[in-house]
Order: structure tokens, then C-alpha cells, then sequence
């Protein structure tokens, strides 16, 4: 059979449709407001191998490895499964992300020859484990939760009323109806994509739907390696340090080296630090994801976008010493493996910058800050849990966005309607934008912003785990860095700082603060243009301050701007 390239680009953008549909589905389905509102959620479909065919544009870290966990499934089975049955996982020792990450894979039969698999991942407010919401002692997984290496259920029976999974949910879950709709939210998702796969098998048949599929990913191996080549060849190496750790407060390094050698890349992370004694540790998993996410999003963009799915990362390799912070041994914790997951992604970027600094971008806050409340009330709990973003890096043409989710999260802000309407112990008190947070050049670092919740109730307990509380994101091209981020709570006229992981219990009428700071400039700041200066300080994005510290040669230029217009 030969590829006929408008059959190839229909269903390219077919395979993509039907993945961005099982999201659509999963959104409006979910019970809990982290994926409901938030979006902390993915679905791909992937073919009867395991390989990923098409991703939604959800969440990077949570995507461009789905294949490891379904691999791992069809391994530990000998790739025997039914139709009525599914796979369901959550370890991250198998490829996976963090126990609260809970993936399942619905088969995809065509007749009785199996073509594939819907998956879907959604993160659970809620998974058992030793505290609501943030295990912050935890040392070993089993604190962390419950893991599901690899379940083989049928959906029939394990998913009814009287099943053993719901009973596994309920009698272990702290919030077990949230969880459980938002479980049957993913089936739903999956099943949608299940019969859309189906229809496309109607209309071309099963033997070229296959061949379609192989040929997909050989189109984005090709262009992946095309632009790869694009690169000059040479061996590119950067650092970058999580803040601290719970147990021992010093950085923790995350080194990489980049070699480019014609069409291949290979990523090292040899040096970064041995693994952590707390919930730190990434799985390689989300390694994987971040170091994929990294070179996809700089080599591809716009009329160059490559397709995502298994072809594209053939051209890259991974090496990742085991029992380091980006390959931990089993029980390591790795509940907030984001931290160091950011890190990853910002040592790539910062050791693409030296190969390709016109595309790299200064760097943003790119910090997963997850801040969160919970309440033990009338037998029941309570769980608030969303990520909040801050200020991108500025880049070759434009200034940063001011708070927006960071790249491998993209996540939504949760309204503050659905905040206080489903967690009525909650009020939001303030969200608004830091004037002068965004790193100054030639092209502005993105603002951060300042987001409060005020307790109305006594037991209420806040949790929360950042980075960049101690280095700023760094800037560009002579640009300046942006700012840190914070945690603090309000009580009785005076602001305590918290550590940026954390736990505390809360007073009747304490308020949360939670600062995510912005992102660095690119380019002189000499360079900036006096117009984009003055809108700045219009809008009131920076103050008369910020502009003398930072731009005191057009400090003359504004005042007579002021005066007599433009």
C-alpha cells in the first residue's frame, strides 16, 4: 500500500479531532472542580502496540510518556484483554506520574482483532495516603497513597455498585464521590473515543487504518528529524537548582547535557543529585514528558509543527542515571515530582538557548504551585486543590504572558464562583495581577499575580508546594530575571511566611496569600521601545520606580510623553 498524503493529513487531523473531543467529554462530565475547572486532565489514543497515535493539547507532562504505563500493561498481561475489560494505573515506578495522576485504557476492538486504545489521566483531589490533599512527611510512596501497578478490570463488574474497585475507592478515598464520578468521567471519555476510532475503521477499513497509523508516526519522525538537523550539531549543557527540599533545605541540582549529532539528539542528565529523601523525586516518567515537551515545543511551532505521537520522539534519547532526582529507585515519594519536573524542562531550555538563542525564550516562573484547603466536617471531607501559573519569559518579538498556567501544567485558574459555590468554607478575598514582578528587556518578562482565600470555618487545614521561592527565573539575551513566589498567611494584622512545601492548620478568618511571581526579560533593556514603556506604566504593569531603575534613558522621553501626549 502507498500513502496517498491527503489520506494522511485527513486522518492525522482525524486521530487529533477525536482525542480533543474524549477531553471535551471528560470536562463536562467530571464532578471535581481540579478537572471540571481546572482541566487537570489528558486523553490520547494510542494503537495495539502501545504507541501513542494522537495527544489533545492538554497537559505535556502528563502525555508525551502515556505510552510507558501502557507498555507496561500490556507486559505484565501478554497483551490478553477483552472487550468489556480495562486497564487502570497510577504507578510511577511503570512509567506514570504521581499516585494522584490515575490513568485507564479502554481496548479498541474491530471485530475481534484488537486496533488500539482511548486512554485518558486525571488527577484526584484525592488518593489515601497519610493527610488530606499533601502528604508533606511522606518518605516512601506508600505514604503517598494507593498504587495501582497495573489493573485489569472489567467494566462491567468491578465499576458496578456492588464492585470490587468502587469498594476499593470508597473504603480508602477521603472524598470518594468526587472520585468516583470523576472516574466514570474518564470511562466516558474513552468510550467516545473508542466508537469515533470505530467509525473511522467503517469508512477505510481495518488494514488501512493501521497502515495510516504507521504512516502518521513516520511523518513526525521525519519532521522531527528534519528539524533537528536544523540545529547545529555540538554538546549544549546548563543546570538549574529546585529551591530546597522538606527534609534537607539545600538546592538540589538538575544538570543536563544535549548532544546534536545530525538528525538524533540525546539528552543526559548525568551529574544532577542523587534522589531525595522527601516527595521530590521525578519519575522517570515525567522525565520523559518534560525532556520530550522541551524539544517539541522549540523545534516545533507554527508552519513547522510536527504532529505528536510516537514517531516524533524516535529521534530522541534519554539517558538518566537511576537513583538520581530524575530517576528514583522504588519507594521513593514523588508526590510534588513537578518541582523538579520544571527544572528539567528549564535546563533544556537553557541549554537550547546556547544552540538556538533567536527561538528560546527567556525563562518563565515556571513553577507548579499547587495550593490547596481541606475540612473534615459532618464525617465527610472536603478538598480544594488547584495549580496556579505566573508570568512567561519574554521571547524574540514579544513580551511574556502575564499569568498564565506554565507550559508543561496548562491548566485553567479555577473561577472563584466554583470555588466558593463548591467549598462554601472558602472566600476568595483578592486575585489580581504584581506590577513590576515581569523581569525587565527589551521585551518584558510576563507579570505574576497575588491570589488570597479566605477561611470561614476553624478546621481548615492549607497545603501547599512550590519552587522559585528562592531563584528567580532568569532572563534572556541581556534581559533581567523575573521575581520569586510566595506563600504567607494573614492573621491578626501580621503576614507569617510558610515554606515553599508546606502544611499548616488555619484559624477561623486567616487568609491564604500565594504569590507566583513573573517571568525574565529578553533582550537589552535599553532597547525597549519607549511607546511599549509608556503603555506599561499606563496600564499600570510597571511603576515610575521600575521604569527609572530600569529604563532611566527613557525616563526624559516619558515625563515629555506624560505632558503632551503621543
Amino acid at each position: 500500500m502507498k500513502a496517498d498524503p491527503v489520506t494522511l493529513n485527513v486522518l492525522i487531523n482525524a486521530f487529533h479531532a477525536i482525542a480533543e473531543e474524549m477531553g471535551i467529554i471528560l470536562l463536562q462530565s467530571a464532578h471535581s472542580t481540579v478537572i471540571r475547572e481546572a482541566r487537570d486532565c489528558s486523553c490520547a489514543l494510542l494503537d495495539a502496540k502501545g504507541r501513542i497515535v494522537a495527544e489533545a493539547e492538554h497537559i505535556p507532562i502528563q502525555m508525551s510518556s502515556l505510552s510507558l504505563p501502557m507498555q507496561a500493561c500490556l507486559r505484565k498481561y501478554g497483551g490478553r484483554i477483552g472487550p468489556n475489560e480495562v486497564f487502570v494505573t497510577n504507578d510511577p515506578y511503570i512509567g506514570g506520574q504521581h499516585l494522584q495522576d490515575i490513568t485507564i485504557f479502554t481496548p479498541i476492538f474491530a471485530g475481534k482483532a484488537l486496533i488500539g486504545f482511548a486512554g485518558s489521566i486525571a488527577h484526584h483531589v484525592d488518593i489515601g495516603g497519610g493527610a488530606s490533599g499533601l502528604t508533606l512527611d511522606a518518605r516512601e510512596f506508600y505514604e503517598e497513597g494507593l498504587r495501582f501497578t497495573a489493573l485489569k478490570l472489567n467494566r462491567r463488574r468491578d465499576f458496578a455498585a456492588n464492585g470490587i474497585f468502587r469498594d476499593i475507592v470508597f473504603s480508602n478515598f477521603r472524598a470518594p464521590k468526587a472520585t468516583w464520578g470523576d472516574l466514570h468521567a474518564q470511562l466516558a471519555a474513552n468510550e467516545v473515543g473508542r466508537r469515533r476510532i470505530l467509525e473511522l475503521v467503517e469508512r477505510h477499513d481495518t488494514e488501512t487504518f493501521a497502515f495510516y497509523v504507521e504512516e502518521a508516526m513516520h511523518y513526525s519522525e521525519k519532521l522531527m528529524r528534519a528539524a533537528i538537523a536544523r540545529l547545529p550539531d555540538g554538546r549544549y549543557t546548563a543546570e538549574d537548582f529546585i529551591d530546597d527540599g522538606v527534609v534537607d533545605p539545600k538546592p538540589i541540582a538538575v544538570r543536563v547535557a544535549v548532544q546534536v549529532e545530525g538528525e538524533d539528539l540525546h539528552v543526559d542528565f548525568e551529574g544532577s543529585a542523587p534522589q531525595a529523601k522527601d516527595f521530590l523525586n521525578v519519575p522517570i516518567g515525567s522525565t520523559y514528558s518534560s525532556t520530550y515537551s522541551a524539544i517539541k515545543m522549540a523545534l516545533s511551532s507554527g508552519d513547522q509543527a510536527i504532529p505528536a505521537n510516537d514517531g516524533c520522539y524516535r529521534p530522541i534519547s534519554i539517558a538518566a542515571p537511576q537513583g538520581s532526582i530524575v530517576n528514583p529507585a522504588p519507594p521513593a515519594a514523588v508526590r510534588a515530582r513537578m518541582c523538579g519536573a520544571y527544572r528539567v524542562f528549564d535546563a533544556l531550555l537553557l541549554a537550547l538557548q546556547k544552540a538556538i538563542p533567536e527561538r528560546i525564550p527567556a525563562l518563565g516562573f515556571h513553577a507548579n504551585t499547587t495550593s490547596g484547603l481541606s475540612r473534615f466536617k459532618d464525617g465527610e471531607f472536603s478538598i480544594f486543590i488547584e495549580d496556579i501559573g505566573g508570568g512567561w519569559g519574554g521571547y524574540p518579538g514579544g513580551d511574556g504572558a502575564d499569568m498564565l498556567d506554565v507550559p508543561l501544567s496548562n491548566c485553567l485558574i479555577t473561577p472563584s464562583e466554583a470555588v466558593e459555590s463548591d467549598h462554601p468554607f472558602i472566600i476568595m478575598k483578592r486575585y489580581e495581577l504584581l506590577p513590576d514582578s515581569g523581569g525587565a528587556g527589551c521585551y518584558r518578562g510576563g507579570l505574576g499575580s497575588v491570589r488570597e482565600y479566605e477561611v470561614i470555618e476553624d478546621g481548615v487545614e492549607f497545603f501547599g508546594y512550590s519552587d522559585r521561592h528562592l531563584f528567580a527565573p532568569a532572563g534572556a539575551a541581556g534581559g533581567c530575571p523575573g521575581s520569586t513566589g510566595s506563600f504567607s498567611i494573614l492573621r491578626d494584622g501580621a503576614e507569617i511566611s510558610l515554606p515553599s512545601k508546606t502544611r499548616q492548620p488555619l484559624r477561623k478568618g486567616d487568609v491564604v496569600r500565594v504569590v507566583v511571581g513573573g517571568g525574565g526579560g529578553f533582550g537589552d533593556p535599553r532597547d525597549r521601545p519607549v511607546e511599549r514603556i509608556l503603555d506599561d506604566l499606563l496600564e499600570g504593569k510597571i511603576s515610575t520606580q521600575h521604569a527609572t531603575a530600569h529604563y532611566p534613558q527613557s525616563v526624559g522621553k516619558l515625563h515629555g510623553r506624560g505632558r503632551h501626549g503621543r
